[in-house]
């Protein structure tokens, strides 16, 4: 068994230790791939996922178990890996940016990189969860909903019927499963009562939810707002998302023009500008507020008042693009 790391940091250099372990863990890969893996640590995330475990994990003195780290870069390369594998299956030309890694190195490649930064994560989850071995299925469990969240979304392509159920039950597994692991694996780090480590895990959920909802939105409103740009668009994958089903409510106008064959770029803006004013994505906003408050609401609830303050922080930072 691993000996135990009783070593300690604050958030900030808890979150550069995280980002240092993700850029060397992707550096030392087998060279077979390291051209690939090297490719990925050229545009950093948000590290968002990191960032909830490492401030669930902190005690009251703002110090966060050394043991917390591993665990927050090992989140972050699985969030990676899935990104990879996404882009192959929406066909996605870029990410964050630069060209994807489909787009750059080929869909085979990506695929196998994919499955790499899976191994890779399984190997890190197996060390960090030495000393909590009965929370490995844990990992397993959100890894499941994550896969079957995108084979819902991916089954639902083009679905115009699809509910507003059905779509957060869908961002559920997707998304927010891994924000809420991240928290609820902080906690149980950070020595956390079990009743603390899932309210924060709930906490993870509701951010999840917001997060995604808001990525959405952001969709339509990027586009909308700078509609003589070539931006990459749900509707051209077939994804349909919140503010478009909110429009499509008593819209057979909208359903109708949605449902056609695909359209060009400027059919897309003008379905964007449709969507917006009539009030799809103003709906679904309100929706991401709810979620925005409920965590709000359960953050009151955490014990440790620089857990609160560290949480309070993330919550406003993924709600940043929003008028709640």
């Amino acid at each position: 068994m691993t000996e135990k790391v009783t070593e300690k940091l604050n958030f900030d250099d808890s979150l550069d230790a995280a980002k240092e372990l993700i850029r060397r863990t992707l550096f030392q890969s087998d060279e077979l791939i390291s051209d690939v893996t090297r490719y990925l640590t050229l545009k950093e995330g948000k590290n968002l996922r990191a960032m909830l475990l490492l401030a669930s994990a902190m005690d009251g003195e703002g110090l966060i178990p050394k043991n917390a780290v591993v665990a927050a870069a090992t989140l972050e390369i699985l969030h990676l890996a899935t990104l990879v594998h996404d882009d192959v299956i929406d066909d996605s030309e870029t990410r964050r940016g630069r060209s994807s890694v489909q787009k750059k190195f080929g869909k085979k490649t990506a695929v196998i990189c994919g499955d790499y930064l899976f191994c890779k994560c399984f190997a890190m989850v197996a060390e960090a969860s030495a000393d909590y071995p009965e929370k490995f299925r844990d990992i397993s469990r959100a890894m499941t909903k994550i896969c079957l969240g995108e084979l819902r979304q991916f089954k639902h392509n083009r679905d115009l019927d699809l509910s507003v159920y059905k779509y957060l039950k869908i961002i559920a597994g997707k998304t927010s499963a891994l924000f809420s692991l991240s928290m609820y694996a902080g906690a149980v780090i950070g020595g956390k009562s079990e009743k603390q480590a899932r309210l924060l895990g709930r906490i993870g959920h509701h951010i999840g939810m917001l997060f995604q909802i808001a990525d959405d939105c952001m969709d339509y409103q990027a586009d909308f707002e700078t509609a003589g740009k070539s931006i990459k668009h749900d509707l051209l994958d077939g994804v349909v998302t919140l503010p478009l089903i909110y429009s499509l409510a008593g819209n057979p106008r909208l359903r109708e023009r949605v449902a056609g064959r695909a359209p060009t770029k400027s059919g897309i803006r003008e379905i964007i500008a449709e969507v917006v004013s009539s009030g799809g994505v103003a709906a679904a906003m309100d929706t991401a507020g709810r979620y925005f408050k409920k965590a709000e609401k359960l953050i009151e609830r955490v014990e440790c008042q620089n857990n609160r303050l560290i949480l309070t922080r993330v919550l406003e930072k993924v709600s940043g693009g929003l008028q709640m």
